[in-house]
């Protein structure tokens, strides 16, 4: 019914809520950011990391694995400038940007958020899809009420591994994409992947 859809949709934007104020309010106990790290192997820039991390005794790690050549790492605000003074002109790296967000997100930096999560999905039922879910956290498809959201909350501290995510979807019967929301962002690494895959972007 139309009243069952309305109060289901507030609780999802409730829940989408209650997840950005619980990893604005971890990112606020520490300085900490990230950086886009553009035209180096993920193995090369978990090189980075550690050199960052071995010269500032701070940790910084590899949180989004978007695809080959563009990756973002996440870590304290010291290790984040190491790693943007080092990136170029050590490891050949072609630009590292520093990104507009208020701190190191799909790291543990943000367990603060975790049981506030937690403690919301508690009272969300969720229920079996009727489309698998595929989570960016293991890249992998799932049906599983409570996989999904143990999924959930451990996407909160894990890194996004879009490259598996994105793979998995394309071994899978893939006949077209459609991206939800403001930006070309996703169909264009989409297209990264498969350059003839069909796509739509519904700007929302």
């Amino acid at each position: 019914s139309s009243s069952s859809s309305s109060s289901s949709s507030s609780l999802q934007v409730r829940l989408v809520q209650e997840r950005g104020a619980a990893m604005q309010a971890a990112a606020d106990m520490v300085e900490s950011s990230m950086a886009s790290v553009i035209g180096l192997s993920s193995e090369k820039v978990d090189e980075i990391c550690s050199k960052a991390s071995e010269e500032t005794g701070k940790p910084v790690r590899i949180a989004n694995y978007l695809c080959n050549g563009n990756y973002a790492v996440s870590g304290a605000k010291e290790a984040i400038d190491k790693v943007m003074e080092i990136a170029k002109p050590e490891f050949k790296a072609r630009m590292a940007v520093k990104l507009a967000v208020a701190g190191a997100f799909h790291t543990d930096f943000m367990k603060p958020a975790v049981q506030r999560l937690e403690t919301m999905l508690d009272t969300v039922e969720v229920k079996e899809p009727r489309i698998p879910v595929v989570s960016n956290v293991d890249g992998k498809a799932h049906k599983d009420p409570q996989v999904i959201k143990e999924l959930l909350t451990q996407q909160v501290t894990s890194p996004v591994m879009w490259e598996n995510t994105m793979a998995s979807m394309l071994e899978s019967d893939f006949e077209n994409a459609y991206e939800i929301g403001p930006g070309k962002v996703l169909t264009g690494i989409l297209k990264r992947f498969k350059r003839d895959a069909e796509f739509e972007n519904v700007e929302a």
